[in-house]
């Protein structure tokens, strides 16, 4: 049902992304022109790094993609793909969203969920939830805990479902959105 992400999904898990990511306030804060966000090709050097730690996991058809950093954040070689340079304006607000996710992140070794999306055509079927509790065993495995953020409500109620409790709440400076870091202590 799932496997692990490599370098040759690049291009699917941004295409997953844009339509799963199309409404999220962080993303369209961070990139708010529908054109230039159906065309995130700035996001493949973070897609890139993120496959290279070898957690990162997907469905076949790469409907649905989990980005998993391991315990610690460890630095990680990976071969750059990108070629676009972000604007002024987009590295003020990666510096402030990057600075607000710091300053919250629990400093206790966890697993952390990057990101995760699944296609809106493919939602609602448990697909996600079944590749964040992979990453969840993963955690349980090692007697660590498990870590993100998210932007919507909505969302909030999602991870809870699945044993996620709000941690820290907070906004992005720069005009950024409302988060929350929510967590799941060592089992």
């Amino acid at each position: 049902m799932f496997r692990p992400a490599t370098r040759s999904d690049l291009s699917a898990i941004r295409s997953t992304f844009v339509r799963s990511f199309w409404d999220d306030p962080v993303m369209r804060w961070l990139v708010p022109d529908d054109a230039d966000f159906e065309n995130v090709t700035m996001m493949d050097d973070f897609f890139a790094r993120l496959v290279a730690y070898g957690h990162s996991l997907v469905t076949p058809d790469v409907a649905s993609f989990s980005l998993w950093i391991p315990p610690g954040r460890p630095d990680v070689d990976y071969e750059s793909v990108s070629t676009d340079a972000p604007s002024d304006e987009l590295v003020t607000k990666f510096i402030a969203l990057g600075e607000a996710i710091a300053s919250n992140t629990p400093t206790d070794e966890h697993w952390y969920l990057q990101m995760i999306g699944t296609h809106p055509d493919w939602q609602g079927r448990g697909i996600g939830s079944m590749l964040i509790r992979e990453g969840q065993s993963w955690a349980r495995r090692d007697g660590l805990g498990v870590y993100l953020e998210t932007e919507t409500i909505e969302n909030v109620a999602y991870y809870r479902h699945l044993g996620f409790e709000v941690r820290s709440e907070w906004d992005v400076a720069a005009g950024g959105p409302h988060m929350w870091g929510m967590w799941i202590p060592p089992a």
